[in-house]
């Protein structure tokens, strides 16, 4: 049996352009139990324009599912929102901590992680809708065996490690620097959080940092030989169902890869530990984290007076 699945945040251009060779077809429960990544839409019936200035906004969930399980029905290790400004080439990725102790339509209060478990990908979208103001357009459910099989494939991401890491439970053992990681080593990075003095909000920093590296990654690799870009997509075709319609992805694709990584701002939604009877939670600072919400929907762009600090800067 494999690990526990966790979710890692892929570059947009890897899991997105890559869907736009591998949707072929709907996701039926089959595939639901075995696809390493699906891909859908928000809301039937809408689609958002890719050439102006009102963000697109994707959500991209990992799955806790184990092979064989229902990924679109299990708890969910990782949380981000990434708003996308087509006209102003920027997005800012928001993390949403797994633990975050919210209202779930029909289900009381509870773990927003939970509501995937309980209502799969369409009550996830309306919690988080209704936690942040924001209507979603997207989602993205990966998997433990998604994401690695797609960083194998192209053949290892390169990830500048901004301190030392050391967890038994993740396997990691990484000394600061440049270096490559193989689909192991990235999971591992991505599901550190015992040797971090924050916990889950400095692993949802670094799931965006490994986005970053990732898009880094593969804006190098395009601009020094266009080929590349094939195999970055025949990485994605291995692992992604859909119904979306390749004339939405592929246009979709090419926007999100074309976003410098110097104008993707990555946060993680403040707040702190804490017990709701014997049950672990994090509260969010509300005030605070709908003053980000707010932000992110005008534009993609956060004001300084709205980016949290980094759960990670004394690490």
């Amino acid at each position: 049996m494999r690990r526990r699945a966790v979710f890692l945040v892929m570059a947009l251009a890897t899991w997105v352009a890559g869907s736009a060779l591998g949707a072929t077809g709907g996701t039926s429960a089959a595939h639901a139990q075995s696809s390493g990544i699906v891909l859908g839409k928000a809301h039937a019936g809408y689609t958002p324009s890719i050439t102006g200035s009102d963000p697109i906004v994707l959500l991209m969930v990992g799955s806790g599912a184990r092979p064989g399980d229902d990924v679109l029905h299990s708890l969910a290790d990782s949380l981000h929102l990434v708003f996308i400004n087509p006209a102003k080439k920027h997005a800012t990725l928001v993390g949403i901590p797994r633990d975050s102790y919210v209202s779930i339509p029909n289900h009381g209060v509870g773990k927003i992680n939970s509501s995937l478990f309980y209502g799969g990908p369409a009550l996830l979208v309306q919690t988080i809708e209704n936690l942040s103001g924001v209507q979603i357009d997207y989602w993205a459910i990966t998997t433990f065996w998604g994401f690695t099989d797609m960083i194998d494939a192209i053949g290892g991401l390169t990830m500048d490690v901004p301190f030392a890491m050391s967890d038994s439970y993740a396997r990691s053992d990484f000394q600061p620097g440049v270096q490559e990681l193989s689909g192991r080593d990235a999971l591992a990075f991505a599901r550190t959080r015992h040797d971090l003095a924050q916990g889950d909000f400095g692993r949802q920093e670094n799931g965006g940092r490994l986005f970053l590296a990732a898009l880094a990654q593969f804006q190098k690799e395009y601009r020094k030989d266009p080929s590349r870009l094939f195999t970055w997509l025949g990485a994605g075709m291995r692992n992604i169902d859909t119904t979306m319609p390749l004339a939405e992805i592929m246009p979709l694709a090419f926007t999100a890869s074309k976003i410098p990584v110097k104008n993707v701002q990555n946060v993680v939604l403040p707040g702190s530990a804490g017990m709701e009877g014997s049950l672990s939670v994090v509260h969010l600072d509300l005030t605070r984290a709908h003053a980000i919400f707010a932000d992110a929907k005008t534009d993609a762009i956060l004001l300084k007076k709205n980016v949290p600090p980094s759960p990670t800067a004394n690490e």
